[in-house]
């Protein structure tokens, strides 16, 4: 049996862009691993390169983000012309079940562990049914990812990805696990193991990525026992690795050390805003501003760096703060931008329901548009094109080659634990990526003002495929299955 597992991708500028980076999509891996073991299985990550179009696979399942929908939609029509079986999971399609159900031969609405094994025993025995639903049991039914299927030649600085958590126990009202996903931890001896036998390295750049993964969890501090525990058991590993987590753990001084004795040379943390107003009405309480250059300092002190995420665009957001970003980010003297955005009212968020009954939903959104680049809604205190300006220079600004050496300069000499200056090296082309979504000139990044991408809208003419358009409850347009209120 030939499968594939294909992560689809789309770059912010609308064009054919491939952009790899230190951090992708482990969902291949992770399907991979809840395939029969005798299975030929091929695995594509779009972000590092096209995927075959010629292949001859019985099985294709795709991973997709809303914004890759589109894209998605035609390869699996392309695929399902040719008598290939397709398969749509992830959090668009348990959304959007009743949608994808035209475009695959079947949808998974559920996790992968217990779905994915069953779809595929149907599958074998000419049994395929149009929907997995099926609940987990629990974290432990985890199985390691097919890590040996990795090719570290389509994308060298890679590294390897695990998973130790999955959920966040928050509440963040423009957040996709909001409402959808309980926070829930893997046993610790379970995700040593799986480090020290099953893991594979990158060996690019004369072994200065060897020993390094990241950690692939929402929020690796949902627990902070669990991840004390989890950093006490990783140190005799001698590893080096990175993570995601929640601004509040920073706090937590004899903690952060600990990570940084553990390996733990990136953190990346969504601060989202410096505008205290912004914070409050994304109802991110565990965002603490007084406290952030403390927290930075002790952080590469501890030699780690920290990474933030920055989004434009939020209602407590104004003319005159954005203005100020970059004074801010200056009086902040070892601040590390990495992300730049604009916030989106994700469809199954807290966040769209209330634009949506607020009546601020653009007109003419699709789900292209949900990409955390493009603007959906009217803000409060800003005209969209104002949102748009600002997202635009400062993508130019926190993207700049001068902002680039103040970071080396600035940082190169906190810490003198091992691997930090290398972490610091690596970490100035993202700091540089800033400014790639802002690099098609002809794009508005407002909802509905912006084509799709040629070859996609070429293909949706040709195959008779319409985009899914989004919109409020009872408003004729797609809203998602199941809305919690």
């Amino acid at each position: 049996m030939r499968i594939a597992v294909i992560s689809t991708y789309t770059h912010p500028t609308r064009q054919r862009i491939k952009e790899p980076s230190i951090m992708q999509s482990s969902v291949p891996e992770l399907i991979a691993g809840l395939c029969p073991e005798d299975a030929d299985i091929e695995l594509y990550n779009e972000k590092e390169l096209d995927i075959p179009l010629d292949r001859d696979w019985d099985l294709v399942f795709f991973s997709y983000l809303h914004s890759y929908y589109e894209h998605t939609k035609v390869l699996s029509t392309l695929f399902r012309q040719r008598g290939i079986v397709t398969v749509a999971g992830g959090r668009h399609a348990s959304h959007f079940p009743d949608d994808c159900e035209q475009y695959f031969d079947a949808v998974i609405t559920g996790e992968p562990e217990p779905n994915v094994p069953t779809l595929v025993a149907d599958f074998q025995k000419g049994q395929l049914k149009k929907r997995y639903g099926l609940s987990a049991k629990g974290v432990t039914d985890i199985r390691p990812y097919r890590y040996e299927l990795i090719d570290f030649s389509h994308n060298k600085v890679r590294l390897p990805g695990i998973e130790a958590s999955r959920g966040c126990p928050f509440s963040c009202n423009f957040c996709v696990l909001t409402g959808h996903e309980r926070y829930r931890y893997r046993p610790i001896p379970q995700v040593i193991d799986e480090i020290q036998t099953r893991m594979r390295w990158n060996k690019n750049f004369f072994g200065l990525m060897d020993d390094a993964f990241v950690f692939l969890d929402n929020n690796l501090g949902g627990s902070p026992k669990y991840l004390r525990e989890l950093c006490e058991a990783l140190i005799p590993l001698k590893k080096t690795w990175g993570c995601a987590l929640t601004f509040n753990v920073l706090k937590d001084e004899s903690l952060v050390k600990l990570m940084g004795r553990a390996g733990c040379r990136y953190i990346y943390t969504g601060l989202e805003s410096l505008n205290p107003e912004s914070i409050e009405a994304m109802n991110k309480g565990q965002n603490k501003l007084s406290e952030v250059n403390a927290v930075i300092q002790r952080a590469f002190s501890s030699g780690i760096l920290l990474s933030f995420g920055l989004i434009v665009g939020s209602d407590g957001d104004t003319n005159e703060y954005l203005e100020k970003v970059p004074q801010y980010l200056a009086d902040l003297r070892y601040f590390s931008i990495t992300f730049l955005g604009i916030v989106s009212p994700y469809p199954e968020t807290p966040f769209f329901r209330e634009v949506a009954s607020e009546g601020r939903l653009l007109p003419g959104t699709i789900s292209r548009d949900y990409d955390g680049y493009t603007l959906c809604h009217r803000p409060k205190n800003l005209h969209p094109s104002e949102v748009v300006e600002h997202f635009q220079r400062l993508c130019h600004t926190l993207g700049s080659l001068p902002n680039i050496a103040r970071h080396y300069w600035s940082k190169l000499a906190m810490s003198d634990m091992p691997r930090y200056r290398s972490t610091i090296l690596f970490s100035g082309p993202e700091i540089l990526s800033i400014r790639n979504p802002v690099k098609n000139s002809s794009r508005r990044y407002i909802a509905g003002m912006d084509p799709l991408e040629a070859w996609d809208a070429q293909q949706m003419v040709r195959l008779g495929l319409e985009p899914q358009r989004i919109g409020p409850p009872g408003s004729g347009r797609f809203h998602p299955n199941r809305l919690p209120s």
